[in-house]
């Protein structure tokens, strides 16, 4: 099994990689790249001690997700290369241990494992395009709506284990509680998955009268999250960007309704959903098994990432909201399809195929839908790159410099030419350019095939 969990591993690392591989800096990205994105200061130097001395500065002024700014910033500093292998791997790992997680409820490895594997992934190559554009494929949305999926799902594997496979000991359990930790000093929709994960699992993966052997586990990872969550939302900076009006306001009860409609007609635009609702209607004739019992606390976090916007009214409703929620249904389904099999003996000789069909159709729609683009985009992502850190590097930087537009517009974020100047700012700051530089914007030379 440990032999196969290498395979796996590297199989999805790759498969991430891939999938990171063509994604260029966009939009506030080169803003936190270079220190200068929702502060006060200036700081002169892009070593340790700035970049923590930003993180205080936008903690106070701009907002408390900066725990996942520090670690973008960290990995910005490895080049736009070497922050998407560093994405690859967090994402990566993210998959692998919703895969061991699920494999530990359903139990029966051998069997199970290559169903688990390919609905996962399937599914997760089945999002709604503009969740990966939005979120997964911006840096600076990633780190806050991704990223933090890592920690969490290491420790609810942590958690898991601890409770089916009795793998208890001191040190997973500050393990658990600083990956919980993690996941609560990150971003609202995040924090309301990690704080609600300990009920959930109490409830539907065993019961009340066995509190007493669930209670170090839970109490370490709710505290853990409570204590993350505070650190988040007392900062100072919260609320003085709520005060500046940048967040929108609350919901009114009136409006409820359409806030669900909206919701729900946005999640069902992902060519998965379908998977999602069979696995919902699956589950629901399943539901007095105990394996669907202890899958349910992914639904029921899939649903608290989204409830938070019953209470927010947002300016805009930006698809990136959609990445935690779906994720965690992938997780769901993925655990329901084996139960499914095992349950009616009359699918297995079908099981194999329908997977591995379902794998592959994930990839080439992923492929052909949402990372052609970029890869069209890539080469000139590169020579923008080339060119303005060559200028910034010079002696004397150059008067004008010039900026390629991306040629499949689709298939990035905001740019200084998308009516946005101020980003322009950023850039120059971020290659060390003077702001007395002119950034000539012209079409793409490498064009689109």
């Amino acid at each position: 099994e440990r032999e196969r969990d290498v395979y796996v591993f590297i199989f999805i690392l790759l498969l991430t990689y891939f999938q990171s591989k063509y994604i260029g800096f966009y939009h506030d990205d080169y803003g936190y790249g270079s220190l200068v994105y929702g502060v006060t200061g200036e700081y002169s130097g892009r070593g340790l001690a700035d970049i923590i001395a930003f993180c205080k500065d936008h903690y106070i002024n701009w907002g408390g997700r900066v725990l996942f700014f520090f670690f973008q910033i960290l990995s910005m500093k490895l080049g736009m290369q070497g922050f998407m292998l560093v994405q690859a791997f967090v994402t990566g790992t993210a998959l692998f241990f919703a895969y061991k997680t699920v494999l530990t409820v359903v139990n029966d490895h051998e069997k199970n494992w290559l169903y688990v594997l390919c609905v996962l992934l399937g599914s997760y190559l089945l999002f709604y395009p503009d969740t990966y554009k939005n979120a997964l494929f911006w840096a600076s949305a990633s780190v806050l709506y991704v990223w933090p999926l890592c920690p969490l799902m290491i420790g609810i594997y942590l958690v898991y284990t601890w409770h089916f496979q009795h793998a208890q000991s001191c040190g997973r359990l500050f393990l658990m509680g600083m990956m919980f930790f993690l996941a609560g000093f990150s971003q609202e929709q995040i924090i309301l998955a990690a704080i609600s994960f300990a009920p959930l699992f109490l409830v539907s993966a065993s019961s009340i009268s066995q509190f007493r052997i669930l209670k170090k586990p839970l109490l370490t990872v709710q505290c853990a999250a409570l204590l993350g969550s505070c650190c988040m939302l007392a900062a100072p900076g919260n609320f003085k960007r709520l005060a500046s009006g940048h967040d929108g306001g609350m919901h009114t009860l009136a409006e409820l309704p359409a806030v669900t409609w909206e919701l729900v007609r946005d999640m069902l635009r992902a060519p998965g959903a379908v998977i999602w609702l069979l696995s919902l209607a699956a589950a629901l004739f399943l539901l007095r098994g105990t394996v669907i019992r202890r899958l349910l606390p992914f639904l029921g976090m899939a649903a608290a990432t989204l409830a938070i916007f019953y209470v927010i009214r947002l300016r805009y409703i930006s698809p990136r909201i959609y990445f935690p929620a779906s994720f965690l249904l992938a997780i769901f389904c993925s655990g329901v399809f084996p139960v499914l099999v095992s349950k009616y003996s009359s699918m297995k000789k079908y099981a194999t195929k329908f997977v591995l069909i379902l794998l592959m159709l994930g990839v080439l729609h992923h492929s052909y839908y949402v990372i052609y683009g970029y890869y069209l985009n890539y080469p000139t992502v590169i020579a923008n790159d080339m060119n303005l850190k060559k200028a910034g590097e010079l002696p004397t930087p150059p008067h004008e410099v010039i900026f390629y537009k991306l040629p499949a517009r689709y298939y990035h974020e905001c740019m200084p030419y998308d009516n946005r100047p101020y980003i322009e700012a950023w850039i120059k700051s971020y290659y060390g350019l003077p702001a007395t530089t002119i950034i000539r914007y012209e079409d793409s030379p490498i064009g689109v095939d």
